[in-house]
């Protein structure tokens, strides 16, 4: 039997974190973070397709996109890239830069 219930609810960033045990003697539980990107994603398709290509109104800077939390904690878990190390910016480069991450950058061009 599965007992799963919802520990909390962060407010700013809307991540859930889920007590799971499916064990029968009780011993062994899972801890999981849920949030819903959807809106994080649409923010960022929108602004890619803006004329601008992710540089602000004074060209100042430009962004490269928004990654979620919760996209942050899985690649540090499953391939060990940390996006606040500095150190380990060539591999999120690469990360933003494969297809397969297109929608967590905010411009169609490649960091």
């Amino acid at each position: 039997m599965t007992d799963k219930r919802l520990i909390d609810i962060d407010p700013l960033t809307g991540i859930q974190t889920w007590y799971v045990n499916e064990s029968t003697d009780g011993e062994q539980f899972q801890v999981h973070e849920v949030q819903d990107v959807a809106g994080i994603l649409e923010a960022n398709k929108y602004q890619a397709n803006e004329d601008h290509g992710g540089w602000s109104e004074s060209r100042d800077f430009r962004k490269v996109g928004t990654i979620p939390l919760t996209i942050i904690q899985q690649w540090k878990t499953e391939k060990g890239i940390d996006v606040f190390n500095k150190d380990h910016w060539p591999a999120v480069k690469r990360l933003l830069n494969d297809s397969d991450w297109r929608h967590l950058r905010s411009a169609h061009w490649n960091v």
